[in-house]
């Protein structure tokens, strides 16, 4: 709010981590898109609280599901922020610089 920015999040699932390429709709707004990003272990944590012992909890799925969303994200050029240990202030903070924004783009 603090810069009138809008946000969405679009969580890639499984499928889209099957595709070699993103989402046609996300192509189109490419410029604007920032991955972000989670070490496996703490997703695989935080999962274990939703669904324990599920295949969507493993470890295993986490470190498939994140290894893929970080490689097809560096293929289609679109930079990635790890927010395991960021808070979402910090986060969007480093987002407005990385975009080079400012208060007279608004």
């Amino acid at each position: 709010m603090h810069f009138g920015l809008k946000a969405a999040n679009y969580p890639l699932t499984e499928e889209d981590l099957e595709k070699p390429r993103l989402p046609d709709f996300l192509r189109q707004h490419k410029k604007k898109l920032f991955g972000l990003t989670i070490e496996a272990e703490r997703l695989s944590e935080i999962r274990q609280t939703r669904r324990p012992d599920s295949r969507y909890a493993s470890l295993k799925q986490c470190r498939y599901e994140v290894d893929a969303a970080e490689s097809l994200l560096r293929s289609e050029g679109v930079p990635v922020l790890s927010s395991t240990r960021a808070s979402v202030e910090e986060l969007a903070s480093r987002i407005v610089f990385e975009l080079e924004l400012n208060r007279d783009h608004f």
